[in-house]
């Protein structure tokens, strides 16, 4: 990485950490971050990757979900040495530990989350193409993180990968433009490394606004194609049942669904994620569809916690559950 990259990088990192204001004042994670500003930066910086570690330790969580899988987990396989950080800045303790970890846990999760669940969501395909609907807050996540879907797929797949996403959405800020990131390997030789690399698509559009443009461009495309522009699709933290955007959702759930394609829901909470349920459900029903919408509790969510802007006594943390529609 060029000094340039380094200074915009930490630069971002020293921006994540202060811009935790929304989250509850009791979150230990927020305070953590406040209280040791230069603990948080380092405690954020991701660590070098080396190629022959990943395909070496076959102790990776993405390859037997379920069995021992968790964030601290991960974290110590990717070499956080978060116990480490914390004694240069005399800060041995558990619960800043824990506190530690959980700050981490905010910018990890929408990488993770989507790294968990990728080889169903991609059909097992090389070269796959997602589409992430309603983004916001994961588009604007430096590029350092969003390598970590690259590591954690290689490590499961040590063959080429080729990943597009479209980030689609109204909320998607308009500044952003396409670009390519590329796995680097700090310790291999170039020749060790297999291709992998991850485009990223910005549009702040709803997505039936960006199907007419593709339309528009291929006017000879068929309904089966457009159904086919995607091999899969993430709706990170929707709130399909919000009582405030719960109507918003149904036409684009109903294309969702008849795409047949595998789709992966996340929920802020518990009572996110059974209000999701109930309109997901509905709209299976709808579609003349049977699946059983059940939500589980994601080991990759945000541990930081928020309160939910049109509900002051109900608190919420990205990703916290998850359903898979396969």
């Amino acid at each position: 990485m060029s000094t340039m990259a380094m200074h915009i990088y930490r630069h971002q990192l020293r921006r994540f950490a202060r811009n935790l204001s929304t989250a509850v004042d009791g979150c230990p994670n927020r305070g953590f971050a406040k209280r040791h500003p230069a603990a948080a930066t380092q405690v954020l910086t991701v660590p070098p990757f080396s190629y022959d570690e990943v395909i070496a330790n076959p102790s990776h969580p993405f390859v037997s979900p379920g069995q021992d899988e968790s964030l601290e987990r991960y974290v110590k396989w990717r070499g956080w040495n978060i116990n480490s950080i914390l004694s240069e800045h005399d800060l041995d303790n558990e619960s800043i530990s824990e506190a530690a970890i959980g700050l981490l846990s905010h910018p990890l999760t929408f990488p993770l989350t989507l790294g968990r669940h990728w080889t169903p969501l991609s059909s097992n395909k090389e070269a796959a193409r997602l589409c992430c609907v309603g983004a916001r807050a994961e588009c604007t996540l430096p590029n350092k993180y969003w390598s970590e879907l690259l590591i954690g797929t290689l490590a499961i797949d040590t063959e080429e990968f080729d990943a597009t996403i479209d980030f689609v959405g109204p909320d998607v800020p308009t500044q952003l433009k396409s670009k390519t990131i590329a796995l680097d390997d700090d310790e291999s030789t170039p020749k060790q490394l297999p291709k992998c690399e991850l485009t990223m698509n910005f549009h702040s559009l709803y997505l039936h606004e960006v199907v007419l443009k593709i339309l528009k461009s291929q006017p000879e495309s068929s309904t089966e194609q457009i159904k086919n522009v995607w091999d899969g699709f993430v709706l990170f933290n929707p709130g399909l049942g919000h009582p405030n955007l719960t109507k918003h959702w149904k036409p684009t759930l109903k294309f969702l669904i008849g795409t047949g394609k595998p789709i992966l829901f996340t929920a802020h909470s518990t009572i996110d994620a059974e209000r999701d349920r109930q309109v997901l459900q509905k709209s299976l029903a709808d579609c003349d569809d049977d699946r059983i919408v059940q939500y589980l509790v994601n080991p990759y969510a945000s541990r930081m916690e928020f309160v939910d802007p049109f509900s002051k006594d109900h608190v919420l943390s990205p990703n916290h559950s998850y359903f898979l529609l396969k």
